[in-house]
């Protein structure tokens, strides 16, 4: 696993007031056997709460893994490489930490693991009753500024362009044009750009539309996005300012030694980055 961590901050909500609080979902999902809370959420991709534990002042810590029992990695010899002996799947884990006094979810994010979007889906189809939102936390003023103020150009980037999850109407239609790139030209990175160019005036109001459709797109895990970028004319004699939309949501990136082959001290390393970041917030 990469020594470079990634967090993230989202607010959670409840769909309606029929769904039990967050952290009395996951103690009753830890209270399952093991093969009773692993789901398949998606084509290959399974899903389980593997660790769940409540602290003193009630905050719940745990892990969420992905189970993989296909394309495994090789085994690298000095005579070359072969197959893992080993008869079990194979999983990596995403840790988080909830704190129920204001919804706040911290989570490591990778999405090559479990995005935030793909844990709110397991809590879904393991119980229906499990209905959450999730927000992410914001640097609320240069979103702000980027609402408010006039768009010269708005630059997207997409990976994996064929495997969009849903989107707004809004984006609905790039998002087909996305794919209809990827599946055309084999590309797996596409990057679209719009803007005024040496035109006076700005790009009109479904520009900001479309921007915030593929943020949601990017904040649920549902696809890729590379790149979410804005050129704003916040006033007339001021020159023209970009800003990069994805790095407005709250996150922390660490870099530490990870073990190489212990699951447990592995996730106190990374449980323990976590409480550490979530209590400067």
């Amino acid at each position: 696993m990469s020594n470079k961590l990634s967090f993230r901050f989202y607010t959670v909500e409840r769909m309606n007031g029929n769904v039990p609080m967050l952290v009395d979902a996951l103690a009753e999902i830890n209270a399952r056997d093991y093969p009773q809370r692993q789901i398949q959420v998606g084509q290959g991709y399974v899903v389980r709460l593997e660790r769940h534990a409540v602290d003193a002042g009630g905050e719940v810590q745990g892990e969420f893994i992905r189970v993989s029992d296909t394309n495994f990695p090789f085994e690298v010899r000095q005579d070359g490489v072969r197959g893992l002996e080993i008869d079990n799947p194979l999983g990596s884990g995403v840790a988080f930490r909830f704190r129920p006094n204001d919804h706040t979810l911290a989570i490591q994010y990778d999405t090559r693991i479990v995005s935030p979007g793909r844990v709110m889906d397991y809590l879904l189809q393991i119980d229906g009753r499990f209905a959450y939102r999730i927000t992410p936390q914001l640097d609320a003023e240069n979103w702000e500024k980027f609402l408010e103020s006039p768009v010269r150009k708005l630059r997207i980037g997409i990976a994996s362009p064929n495997h969009l999850g849903a989107i707004e109407p809004q984006g609905a239609s790039v998002a087909q044009t996305f794919q209809q790139l990827g599946e055309a030209y084999n590309a797996p990175v596409i990057t679209i750009e719009m803007g005024m160019g040496n035109n006076k005036g700005s790009l009109g109001p479904a520009a900001k539309e479309l921007a915030t459709a593929f943020f949601g797109l990017f904040q649920g895990g549902g696809g890729d996005v590379r790149s979410l970028r804005a050129s704003v004319k916040t006033d007339d004699d001021e020159p023209v300012e970009d800003i990069n939309l994805i790095d407005e949501v709250l996150s922390e990136r660490r870099e530490t030694d990870l073990p190489r082959n212990d699951p447990e001290r592995n996730y106190q390393v990374r449980a323990g980055i976590l409480r550490q970041v979530l209590n400067a917030r």
